[in-house]
Order: C-alpha cells, then structure tokens, then sequence
C-alpha cells in the first residue's frame, strides 16, 4: 500500500508542472474525475429519467448563446495559443515544453488551462441533446470524445504545458470557431443559408477528420529518436486519436455514404 501512495504522490505531484500546482483543478486528478463521474451520472441517470414523460424542451435561445459563447472562446484562446510562441519563437519540429517563468511560457500554459474550461463547458453540449430529446446524437462516440479530450487537455496543462504539446488545442479550438459557427448558422440563418448548410454537412466531420489526420503526423514525431519531447502523454494520447478517428470514420460512412439495399439499388444511409 505504501508503495501505491509514494508511486501516486511521484506521478501527481513529483512530475507535474509546479507553476499551475495550485491553480483551480490542478493540484489533484480528483477534480477531474468527480466532474467526468458527475457528468455520467446526469446523462445516463438523472436527465434520462426526468425525461422520461416530459416533452422536448426548447433551448433555441440557450443553444444560440451556447454556441456564441463557443465561438468567441475558441477563438480567442487559439489566437492566445497561437500568440504565446507559434509566431515568436516556436517551429513545427520538435518543439519542447518551456517549463521556466518566463512570461511567454507562462502566457501559453494559461491559455491551455482555458482549453480545460472550455472542454468543460462543452459537456453542457451532451445535456442540452436530453433535454430536447435528440438521444441519438448523444451517441458513445460525443460522450468519449468530451470525455477523452478534456482528460487529456488537462494532462497537457499539468505535464507538458507548452511545446509541442500545444499544436493540438491550437487547432482544435480553430476547428471549433468553424464548427460552432455552422451550428449557429444553421439554427439561426436564412432559409437559403440552412439548406446551403444541411447539403454540405458531410463536410464538417471530413473537416474534423482531416484535423485529426493532421495532428497525428505532426504530434508523431515524438517517437523520433531526434525529438527528447515527454514520452508519458503522448503515448495514451496518440492511440486516443486514432480510435476517435476510427469512430468519426465509421460516423461518416453510416450517415454519408451509399449502400445498396437488397434490389441492389444505391441508397443513402442518412
């Protein structure tokens, strides 16, 4: 048992990045587990069950703020991101972590800790589905994905906040300013705009898919013997990409793609 307690004080606390050890969610991984367990326990318990024999909701006003609130975050948090060493001093090589206080450094882990918060937010997103009774898209593949990348944004924050550690929540916040954007357009533009928007929906999960494509040929040079980079978060995070893009891949086929049916007829599957 003591060996258990003295491994778990060298992985939390011995190895963790002192500058944010004291910042909300950070000193211990028990935050993080009592938000993904309270947030399991309200989707799959508690919202299903006050569901049950209530109508569908209407959240037009709320989803529409929602949505706003994600724009202007995602933005201003990727050009934080960006601003904080992509167009100073940062490369697209093998970009090590800058663990001293230097203003710069301590800028961009600031903005990666306000990635956490807005993955956080995000789960709002799941709830918001219940309550207008759109069970389908709260699917396994939207509840792992908040799940997996708020886990790892947050070891991103407490391990390695910086470097090249800090390309993917640099672009993922910029796909999120284009992906929340279509869902306002489509909720709150004209006729014309939605029916633009609902022919070329394929295209945004093709948009998400060529992010994660991206991510991984960049975030892959880790395992070069060149690169020195910290080995620890991108070998669970590496594989963690790969699945999500399996299960976007298998999202897009089922809901894009053509199938025949038994007269040998081409249909669509959506």
């Amino acid at each position: 048992m003591e060996a258990i307690f003295r491994k778990y004080h060298e992985v939390f606390y011995e190895k963790a990045d002192p500058r944010c050890k004291d910042w909300p969610l950070m000193s211990s991984p028990w935050s993080i587990v009592t938000i993904i367990v309270t947030y399991l326990i309200i989707i799959k318990l508690i919202l299903p069950m006050h569901m049950k024999d209530k109508k569908p909701y209407n959240l037009r006003l709320v989803m529409k703020w929602y949505n706003i609130i994600q724009i202007l975050a995602n933005a201003v948090v990727s050009w934080g991101i960006l601003t904080s060493g992509w167009t100073t001093t940062y490369h697209f090589g093998c970009m090590l972590p800058d663990y001293s206080m230097n203003p710069e450094a301590l800028r961009m882990l600031r903005f990666l800790w306000w990635t956490l918060l807005i993955k956080i937010f995000e789960m709002l997103e799941t709830m918001f589905y219940i309550l207008r009774k759109k069970d389908r898209q709260a699917s396994f593949l939207h509840v792992y994905h908040h799940i997996s990348t708020m886990t790892f944004v947050w070891m991103a924050v407490k391990y390695v906040g910086g470097g090249i550690t800090s390309f993917s929540p640099m672009l993922n916040n910029a796909v999120h300013v284009i992906m929340y954007s279509y869902y306002l357009l489509s909720a709150e533009g004209s006729p014309r705009t939605k029916q633009f928007l609902t022919k070329h929906k394929k295209w945004l999960t093709t948009f998400q898919m060529v992010q994660f494509t991206v991510i991984l040929v960049y975030s892959s040079q880790i395992f070069l013997p060149s690169c020195p980079a910290p080995l620890g978060v991108g070998i669970m995070y590496i594989p963690n990409v790969v699945l999500v893009y399996y299960m976007f891949y298998n999202f897009y086929i089922n809901n894009y793609t053509t199938k025949c049916n038994v007269n040998g007829n081409s249909v669509k599957t959506n």
